[in-house]
């Protein structure tokens, strides 16, 4: 049983089992769907994750990918503050020279914290009217004002 579990990772260290993993990993496959693409368990993708960085390289390299789109979303979402400089080149050195040092405040984007509370919030943020039969949809905020 253990020449089988060994025969099995050796496979995925090659070159081009790596890049399988790593396409996987990028076209949004989760970690339970690539195990099954190996044919291994979830725990078995997770044990040799810890014992080979190169399966765990290629297995998550979508995150490599997302996490600064992540946190540049997050940044948008909730506002922040930036620095502008401008330079101007000096006539007579011929170097750049700072002319001024602005703070400027972006504000937070509705849009961005919509997105991101869809996205990571799943469930409580979806949106969801209420149907009746027919495709008619009541709003909630219409039934309280017909009934009362």
């Amino acid at each position: 049983m253990t020449d089988l579990v060994k025969v099995k990772y050796t496979e995925w260290l090659t070159e081009e089992a790596l890049e399988k993993l790593k396409t996987a990993s990028l076209s949004g496959m989760s970690r339970t769907q690539i195990a099954k693409m190996m044919g291994v368990q979830p725990r078995t993708l997770k044990r040799w994750e810890s014992k080979f960085p190169q399966i765990r390289e290629a297995a998550g390299a979508a995150k490599t990918v997302r996490d600064p789109v992540e946190r540049a979303l997050l940044k948008r979402a909730v506002g922040y503050t930036a620095t502008e400089v401008t330079r101007q080149r000096n006539d007579k050195t011929g170097e750049f020279e700072t002319v001024k040092i602005v703070e400027k405040q972006v504000m937070p984007s509705t849009t961005a914290q919509i997105f991101w509370l869809k996205n990571k919030c799943g469930c409580e943020w979806e949106e969801k009217p209420t149907e009746t039969g027919g495709g008619v949809v009541v709003l909630p905020e219409l039934l309280d004002d017909e009934e009362g």
